[in-house]
């Protein structure tokens, strides 16, 4: 059997070029399994990630970028299609990078300085392996028997690729919302191995409020009928279900002003005449944003990713904390209008860190749009966020 780096040479021989390349990484083999937090094991699992920039001779420019709960390893940059698994799901909106404003030459994170790499977490159905995957040797999907994941789990199978890769030390680890949880579990996790964090809408743990936010999509996906406890049909999905867990979340995402400004371009529906009519241009919109979601993502994807970041806690992570790389640095960034990540949240984990002795700056940002700020205005990161990566 072959190691799993020879592996991914064969599969991809233009791999050593390292610069915009977009390819599938094999973490587990039968040989060398890969085991989850549950005991449960993945002996044949594959990554899709993204780089962007190159990577200099020291190996350590790189930048390791965590996307958020519905996000893939495509961060920037256009691409018209993925995989013929993936492609149904592939819609427009995921075909510039979702975050293409901030990462590029001169851009946030800049790729004439930095090696970005992204990768679609496991659980996900961007072309890494996940419930819509088919099963070694086999043309049977995993759908509900595909294995119930952590944040470990997630960050354990990136840091298999970042070892590939060969590099020992990341620049920096990065994420906003479900991302700012990852990256902060990697610093945990590889204390050594992590010279700089940024935390963007995140925080340090789950708080009440998001627990029931995300409960209540679960259950909205796991009530619809077509949903068939994760075994359902590939021409019947539980798209009701993952309509309505995509406005639970969404409420979260964007601010009342901007909820309200979009909606006002949304045509209300016509009259339903078996039941409840919609009358506000926010139920269009709400219905409009519904519908988009349940075109390019999978309902068990979902679910797995919300059960992982239901699972998450640094509790049993904090003795690792005292052995962080020297000279250790954090950039904690909080939006004022978040209201799915609160700023007390960041300020919280702003002060964690620094109550156990760490380098952490904490800056607040000015939005009207929200949560999705961090997607939509890099402007207003550009100088705080290039400043802290460019700090010796």
């Amino acid at each position: 059997m072959f190691p799993i780096a020879f592996l991914l040479m064969r599969l991809h021989p233009d791999v050593g070029r390292l610069n915009d390349f977009h390819g599938t990484f094999q973490f587990a083999s039968p040989d060398d399994p890969f085991k989850l937090s549950n005991g449960q094991c993945i002996d044949h699992g594959i990554l899709a990630y993204e780089t962007y920039g190159k990577l200099n001779e020291n190996k350590d420019n790189a930048i390791l970028v965590f996307h958020a709960l519905s996000g893939s390893q495509h961060a920037a940059g256009y691409r018209e299609s993925v995989s013929q698994l993936v492609n149904p799901l592939w819609a427009d909106e995921c075909k510039t990078g979702w975050w293409d404003g901030f990462i590029g030459n001169e851009k946030v994170i800049d790729t004439s300085r930095y090696f970005i790499i992204c990768a679609n977490y496991i659980g996900g159905c961007y072309g890494s392996t996940g419930p819509a995957s088919r099963k070694p040797n086999s043309d049977e999907k995993y759908m509900s028997s595909f294995p119930w994941i952590t944040m470990e789990d997630l960050v354990l199978s990136q840091m298999k690729l970042i070892d590939f890769l060969g590099i020992k030390e990341l620049k920096a680890v990065v994420g906003a919302s479900l991302g700012g949880l990852l990256a902060l579990t990697t610093m945990l996790l590889f204390p050594v191995r992590i010279r700089k964090l940024v935390s963007i809408a995140s925080g340090l743990e789950l708080q009440p409020l998001q627990i029931i936010h995300n409960f209540e999509q679960v259950r909205a996906i796991q009530n619809d009928s077509l949903f068939l406890n994760g075994d359902y049909e590939d021409d019947k999905p539980p798209v009701a279900g993952l309509e309505l867990a995509r406005m639970i979340g969404h409420k979260t995402y964007v601010s009342l002003e901007t909820m309200t400004d979009r909606a006002k371009q949304n045509l209300v529906h016509k009259d339903n005449p078996s039941g409840y009519t919609a009358i506000h241009q926010v139920e269009s919109y709400f219905n409009h944003q519904a519908k988009k979601f349940s075109k390019r993502f999978d309902a068990n994807s979902y679910l797995r990713i919300l059960n992982a970041w239901q699972k998450h806690s640094v509790d049993d992570k904090i003795k690792n904390i005292g052995a962080l790389h020297e000279g250790f640095k954090a950039l904690i960034i909080s939006i004022d209008s978040d209201v799915c990540f609160y700023p007390d949240e960041q300020r919280e984990l702003h002060h964690y860190l620094k109550t156990n002795g760490l380098n952490s700056k904490m800056h607040e940002v000015h939005s009207e749009k929200g949560h999705d700020s961090f997607l939509l205005e890099p402007n207003l990161y550009h100088a705080i966020i290039s400043a802290f990566l460019g700090d010796s």
